[in-house]
């Protein structure tokens, strides 16, 4: 599908998925901050009719519901299952996310209710910085997250350098290894780091799994791989099923970047909307 909002695509999106569509809200920014994303999804329920499922991505939880929170009440009541991917770094508030409002996960409580329960969120703790993250901090966010109900974990590493300009520019302002390259910012390092997490997630009951072009770490094929660390597809058509009691049949799958293992989906989101969101240094999405 184009990386850009059209409405008229959903047609097009429904004829190649048939009964399992999904919608996100949104990869390409966050819904608590940008207003319009909502009246693309009110548009695609009232033209289209509700989705199987609609899944937002979202570092604030109450922000999502005060924009969004009447509109996922009605799809709720048509019957559209939803889940929602939470960000929390630790790193809220600070010059990594400086309009991030803190205690994400603790704010998503009404927001899990209104979805139906904490099984319907997943933790992100994502991106992992080199020389920004420690494992005191993602410790601290496991307790918090395993004593909320959570049991489903997300990780991800940023992207390296030279990888996307602008995240260059602003993150080796903040990180001077940055702009020499990040000397042992490699797959050795990310190995490491993500045993640590792993073994703190399960000591929590969270089921931890790597996203996308870091997915190699839960690859059984990879000869880097870890045992227990899953291979992430944050849009989880196995977990839409059990969330809905429904099994459409599975649509072709086409992530939305290497490794990525999401069942295909519909985005309301728009690029381009970082001076108006969050203004993370590492947004690659601006």
């Amino acid at each position: 599908m184009p990386l850009v909002y059209r409405l008229k695509d959903y047609a097009r999106y429904r004829d190649l998925v048939g009964d399992a569509t999904y919608v996100d809200v949104t990869r390409r920014t966050d819904p608590a901050r940008i207003p319009e994303v909502w009246q693309h999804l009110r548009d695609v329920l009232e033209t289209y009719g509700p989705p199987w499922v609609v899944q937002v991505w979202t570092k604030d939880p109450a922000g999502v519901l005060r924009l969004g929170g009447d509109l996922l009440r009605q799809l709720v009541d048509a019957g559209t299952t939803l889940a929602a991917q939470v960000t929390a770094t630790g790193l809220a508030g600070s010059v990594w996310e400086p309009h991030v409002p803190p205690d994400g996960l603790r704010a998503a409580e009404a927001m899990a209710a209104l979805m139906g329960g904490w099984q319907h969120i997943t933790w992100r703790y994502d991106p992992i910085i080199p020389g920004v993250h420690t494992l005191t901090r993602y410790r601290a966010l496991a307790a918090q997250a395993a004593d909320l109900g959570i049991r489903r974990g997300v990780i991800n590493f940023v992207a390296p350098p030279g990888r996307y300009t602008r995240v260059d520019r602003r993150v080796g302002a903040l990180l001077p290894e940055w702009t020499r390259g990040m000397p042992g910012y490699d797959v050795t390092w990310k190995r490491d780091a993500a045993a640590r997490l792993l073994a703190v997630a399960s000591e929590h009951g969270i089921a931890l799994a790597c996203c996308a072009e870091n997915a190699w770490l839960g690859d059984p094929a990879s000869p880097d791989a870890l045992p227990g660390l899953g291979r992430a597809a944050c849009g989880d058509y196995g977990w839409f099923c059990a969330l809905s009691g429904r099994t459409p049949a599975a649509a072709p799958q086409r992530g939305s970047r290497p490794g990525c293992g999401c069942a295909r989906y519909f985005d309301v989101g728009q690029y381009g909307c970082w001076a108006r969101c969050h203004r993370c240094a590492y947004c690659y999405a601006g």
